[in-house]
């Protein structure tokens, strides 16, 4: 089963950040600019409570509609993202009331739900599990991380926690770009799309054919015979985590990895049902497969 193509082109993208419509510091004129000249394919303007944008073309950059909508929740709050959403995300100005209501809502019109930031918003396994309609979460958050906010970006421990109690979803890098100072640009997914065009994209997200990356990037993987197989730029570890605690053989370390395999284990006490590949380079970025599901 081939799960990214060598032989196939990708498009990256960045599907979460605002505008002087909501809280950014960037009119959407200029927030589309920063991303053109970053040499992005695609981006989706994700302002808080607002549709700020139709889908356009800026240059050869796609422009997705999209919105963030945010809930606040006994020790915790749950943000989502909607992207390719339609006008009726907003229906008269009246939000969805919940988060539920919300990934409804977006799944109605046609558009991504995903979960933003988890990690940052004390999200516990139980909400996660409890969204039922999520096309992704948000494994790398750029903003999250100083020196905007604390550390939490990373909520890959999170998700995987999530994932081996039966929660398993695909993840996304997102930059979530408010201040322009340095968060844009540094988490994106790449995406194996037939055209660069709403439909295609979209339809490939919810396929499950890209990957999330703070830098690395993953040129093919497949599944074969019981055995992961990846392909991907220079690296210092391969790593392939799952929902069993241990596993043999499940780190690769060296100086310029560009390939690697991983044997599944199906028996034992550590039965894997799902395998996910973390690249990690020289610089400590990291790459996130999709969970691959067994």
């Amino acid at each position: 089963m081939q799960l990214i193509h060598p032989d196939k082109p990708f498009f990256k993208g960045n599907l979460h950040m605002h505008t002087t419509n909501s809280d950014g510091v960037l009119s959407l004129q200029a927030a589309e600019e920063r991303y053109l000249a970053l040499g992005y394919d695609f981006i989706a303007i994700t302002d808080h409570r607002k549709r700020t944008c139709d889908t356009h073309w800026r240059e050869n950059m796609l422009v997705l509609a999209g919105i963030e909508l945010d809930y606040t929740l006994p020790s915790q709050v749950v943000h989502l993202i909607g992207v390719g959403v339609d006008a009726d995300v907003v229906q008269g100005g009246v939000l969805p009331p919940d988060p539920q209501s919300a990934v409804n809502r977006i799944n109605a019109g046609g558009g991504l739900a995903i979960l933003a930031h988890p990690a940052w918003s004390l999200n516990t396994p139980e909400t996660i599990m409890g969204l039922q309609g999520l096309a992704a979460a948000e494994i790398y958050n750029g903003v999250s991380a100083p020196p905007f906010s604390g550390d939490r970006a990373d909520s890959a421990n999170l998700l995987d926690v999530a994932a081996a109690n039966g929660c398993v979803l695909n993840t996304v890098g997102a930059d979530d770009s408010h201040y322009y100072r340095g968060e844009e640009g540094g988490a994106f997914i790449r995406v194996q799309a037939d055209e660069l065009n709403e439909q295609s994209l979209l339809a490939a997200i919810r396929q499950g054919r890209y990957h999330a990356s703070c830098g690395p990037e993953i040129h093919s993987l497949r599944l074969e015979e019981g055995r992961v197989h990846v392909t991907c730029s220079p690296v210092t570890h391969i790593v392939f985590l799952s929902n069993a605690v241990w596993t043999p053989e499940r780190n690769l370390t060296g100086p310029g990895l560009t390939q690697g395999s991983y044997t599944v284990t199906t028996g034992g006490h550590y039965p894997e049902k799902w395998v996910r590949v973390v690249l990690i380079d020289s610089q400590g970025r990291k790459a996130w497969s999709n969970p691959i599901i067994l």
